[in-house]
């Protein structure tokens, strides 16, 4: 479970990287939701958790 938290983790900074690219294209946002949404999935955080961690002001940010 471990292994697979880190790479749920290795992926979503890969994303965030490699997302200028032509047939990447996901903004920072979209690939935070998306990771955070592998993770809830493969029970790596739970939901509640998941809906704490929320901080408005950054998810505002992201969209800059």
């Amino acid at each position: 479970m471990i292994t697979l938290k880190y790479l749920v983790m290795e992926l979503t900074y890969l994303g965030f990287g490699l997302g200028y690219l032509p047939g990447l294209r996901m903004n920072r946002a979209a690939v935070a939701i998306v990771g955070s949404a592998f993770a809830v999935a493969l029970g790596i955080l739970d939901l509640k958790t998941a809906w704490e961690a929320i901080d408005p002001s950054t998810i505002v940010l992201c969209w800059e």
